[in-house]
Order: C-alpha cells, then structure tokens, then sequence
C-alpha cells in the first residue's frame, strides 16, 4: 500500500509550477523575440526611429518582474493566483505586442 505524503506532493505541484513557468517564459520570450526582428524590418524598410523598440524592451523587463512575483505568490502558498496572474500578464503581453506590430504595419 502507498503512503500518502504531504511533502511529496508539495515538491510536485513546485516542480509542475517551475516546468510551466519556463513553457510561458520560452512563449512570451520567443514572441518578443520575432517582434524585435519584425520592428527591425519595418525600422529598415520604412525608416522608422529606433524608439519603436521601446515596447519590446518594456514588454522583457515586465515579464521578468511579472515571474518573479509570481514565483513569490507561488510560494506563498496562493498557487491558484499565481498560475492565472502568469498567464494574464503572458496574455497580456502578447497581445500587446502583436497590437504594437499592427501600428507599424499601418503606418
């Protein structure tokens, strides 16, 4: 008969968190990583200035401070939160970006 341990499961659901924050990092990373080559193509074609990176560089710095607060919350024991205030600011993010790309292509 197995025994039921407390601190096995916790170490589970810590590895499981840890496994799915690195999956939403490499996403939203790997999204701010084509917006920047999409910002360097429309800077090259329609000779834009170079402050139309500025939202790629904020949307890496606030990713950075959204998973480390997460990770905090997490640990707090408010797992639940912390998974949906991951994934909000990854959405977030995204969407952001991609609105951003619009606003180029527009012009």
């Amino acid at each position: 008969m197995k025994y039921y341990s407390d601190k096995s499961n916790e170490n589970a659901v810590t590895v499981s968190f840890m496994f799915f924050q690195i999956l939403m990092t490499l996403i939203v990373y790997g999204f701010i990583y084509t917006s920047f080559v999409a910002v360097k193509i429309a800077v090259e074609k329609h000779g834009l200035s170079l402050v139309n990176y500025l939202p790629e560089i904020i949307s890496l710095i606030v990713y950075f401070i959204v998973a480390t607060r997460t990770r905090r919350v997490f640990k707090s024991g408010k797992k639940l939160r912390a998974i949906a205030w991951l994934m909000g600011w990854s959405s977030l993010i995204i969407v952001s970006l991609y609105f951003h790309l619009s606003q180029l292509v527009l012009q």
